[in-house]
């Protein structure tokens, strides 16, 4: 049977596997599928049931929104959070479904939001992250409708994604599996989050940040524990810095957290470490500190994969095990507590996006590969075994791409990881159009995972690079750090180097190149057409023009911890502008179009309107391209027919300068 090539439609009928959790025996995953639907313009996921012998249970089917699965520790319910749309408004409530029959239903009947979540070992409660909203009938008179204002006192009061930060905070709240009583636990003015039960269901631990002012201070976060009651709550005397997913070791005498110690540094390019501190308090240890590779990291793909792994403990207590960003891969890694040692439990050339662990020799594992979405593993004394496979439909009846490795001398001598994806029916005899991609972050990585757009963009005719620069996550925190007080210098060389040593194949015309990127991959885009015009077409999404106007973004306030100091100090001014795109706009002759959200808070529609005004005074060749409703995020879960209309503009720009 011929293939078909991969095409924008494509996207509907692709499955993503999203959490996974392993059964307290180790026999059976629970884990969520998630569709997208064209007709109804919307995202539903269900919940399914796998054995180890790879009998699959459609558990919970239809136009449903359930997500974080978890299984109560004696392995006969499974509970998961189900939003709903009532009057306009999600609504969400944890609901129950017994794993050997019966009608799922709801423990909790409330109005508002929840976060993580957890069962105590004595399967009576549920313990939560979660936001009571509460009713303003003053600013919000009719349910539904827009407020009639917005009163703002703090410098951070929108977030990309959310819009305005809603005064209701999340809280840990203790919820009663028999009556769904639900008692709030953490009252900390900022909220707290995180929470881990104790393996002996009395503690509970959980970070927050209680700075006065917080907005100047995001990454002084804090580890508290208190009683599963509420009461005796204590902090924790830890290094000041980020801290996320704490857990328990199975003696309930330690946890462990990710985090490192440079609070300052928000942006990203610190190495994030798993540490060890004892709930007496105490000496806190960096088990991975010989290890120089952040924990998880953020590999980039369109897939929209959001599964959040806390660290695991072996039963005996000896092991703690996590995924890490190594190169292009996320791997997962087993650390020897005593020893100190580090030891890769399995990955290479994918990404291990999630993982669950049942402390013995049982590992449930969702992986992602440059050809595949992503399916469900089981991983027993070192043996992996296949447990679904979601698109065997699709990669049956269409050519998926598979990329090659490219590696290449960067700007500073040392090898630079990329790959080159080529179209269906490849001829080496034949020319082809090169589109270069950037990724955002800027401390993220490309990796070893399924890109539709890339793909998409193979089967038309175009031969697609991309690479991991410096700035990169995965690679150590020397070469993250690269970027730092110059973005868009050392990466610009990287890429550059890239597309020269590309363009001595006979097969690339290097007379019809196009670069394109989202965030600050669109910054980057922006920034090399102002310094170079060999590329014929650009695309910048969602991008970054003018690093002086960016301060008032939802983190821009904070992005004097990426560059020197903020932009009046210090004569900063010049500085901030001189590494804006938009000061180069005069040197554009790249013809450019402009895609962007007009709900996105991290790098607003202003950014893009500005650079778009400027290249029309000028009379360049621009045109842009704007999303109502959608956030930053709109190629990764964005709405499905948005996301549909952004390809089609994308392949239709660079169709018209690329094969004329």
């Amino acid at each position: 049977m011929k293939k078909k090539p991969v095409s924008i439609e494509d996207l509907y009928r692709l499955k993503f596997l999203r959490e996974i959790v392993l059964s307290p025996c180790g026999k059976m995953v629970a884990y969520t599928v998630e569709r997208m639907d064209r007709k109804k313009n919307k995202y539903f996921s269900n919940l399914y049931l796998v054995t180890e012998k790879g009998k699959v249970q459609h558990f919970i089917r239809g136009n449903k929104d359930i997500k974080l699965p978890k299984w109560s520790p004696d392995g006969k319910f499974i509970s998961f959070i189900r939003t709903e749309i009532v009057k306009n408004e999600p609504k969400q409530n944890i609901w129950v479904i017994p794993v050997n029959g019966g009608e799922a239903f709801a423990i909790t009947e409330v109005n508002g939001m929840f976060g993580e979540y957890g069962w105590t070992v004595d399967n009576k409660y549920i313990v939560c992250q979660f936001a009571q909203r509460k009713e303003d009938k003053e600013r919000i008179p009719e349910k539904g409708k827009p407020p009639l204002y917005h009163y703002v006192k703090k410098a951070w009061y929108k977030l990309d994604g959310t819009g305005m930060l809603p005064k209701e905070k999340m809280h840990i709240w203790r919820v009663s599996i028999r009556s769904g009583k639900m008692k709030q636990l953490t009252f900390g003015k900022n909220g707290d989050g995180g929470p881990s039960v104790s393996p002996d269901g009395k503690k509970i631990v959980f970070v927050a940040n209680r700075n006065e002012h917080f907005e100047e201070k995001l990454l002084y976060d804090d580890l508290y524990i208190v009683d599963i009651n509420g009461r005796r709550e204590r902090k924790l005397k830890v290094p000041a810095g980020p801290k996320g997913l704490p857990v328990f070791s199975p003696d309930s005498k330690h946890i462990v957290y990710v985090g490192h110690t440079y609070p300052d540094q928000l942006v990203g390019w610190r190495t994030l470490y798993l540490w060890m501190v004892s709930v007496r308090g105490g000496k806190t240890v960096n088990l991975t500190r010989s290890f120089d590779r952040t924990a998880p990291g953020y590999v980039v793909d369109d897939l929209g994969h959001y599964a959040r792994t806390n660290p695991i403990f072996s039963n005996d207590g000896r092991f703690v095990y996590y995924h890490i960003t190594d190169n292009g891969d996320m791997k997962l890694y087993g650390i020897d507590i005593t020893k100190k040692k580090i030891v890769k439990v399995w990955g290479d050339k994918e990404v291990i996006y999630g993982f669950d662990y049942n402390g013995g020799n049982r590992f449930a594992l969702a992986i992602s590969t440059s050809v595949n979405p992503g399916d469900l593993y089981l991983l027993i004394s070192g043996q992996l075994k296949r447990l679904t496979d979601l698109n065997r439909r699709f990669s049956r009846s269409h050519f998926i791409a598979e990329p090659e490795d490219f590696r290449f001398k960067g700007d500073k001598g040392d090898e630079i990881q990329g790959w080159v994806l080529k179209p269906p029916r490849f001829n080496k005899k034949k020319k082809y159009p090169l589109v270069v991609q950037i990724h955002g972050g800027p401390h993220a990585a490309y990796g070893n995972s399924m890109f539709h757009e890339f793909q998409v963009l193979a089967a038309n005719g175009y031969i697609v690079f991309y690479s991991n620069p410096h700035g990169s996550v995965g690679y150590g925190e020397k070469f993250a750090k690269d970027l730092h007080n110059k973005w868009g210098i050392p990466d610009t060389r990287d890429i550059l180097k890239a597309v020269s040593s590309l363009t001595r194949r006979k097969y690339i015309d290097k007379k019809r190149m196009a670069v394109m990127g989202g965030s600050y991959g669109g910054f980057m885009t922006n920034w090399i057409i102002g310094h170079t015009d060999i590329f014929k077409a650009a695309v910048t999404m969602r991008s970054v023009v003018n690093m002086i106007s960016f301060f008032s973004t939802d983190f821009g306030f904070s992005l004097h911890k990426e560059f020197r100091g903020h932009l009046w100090e210090k004569n900063n001014l010049q500085f901030y502008w001189d590494m804006s795109p938009l000061k180069y706009a005069n040197k554009i002759k790249t013809p450019l179009l402009i895609i962007h959200s007009e709900q996105d808070h991290r790098c607003p529609i202003s950014q893009g309107e500005e650079l778009f005004v400027a290249l029309k005074i000028l009379r360049k060749d621009v045109e842009m391209i704007r999303f109502p409703l959608e956030p930053h995020g709109l190629s990764r879960h964005g709405s499905p027919r948005r996301r549909e209309k952004r390809l089609e503009f994308i392949l239709k720009f660079i169709d018209r300068y690329l094969k004329k």
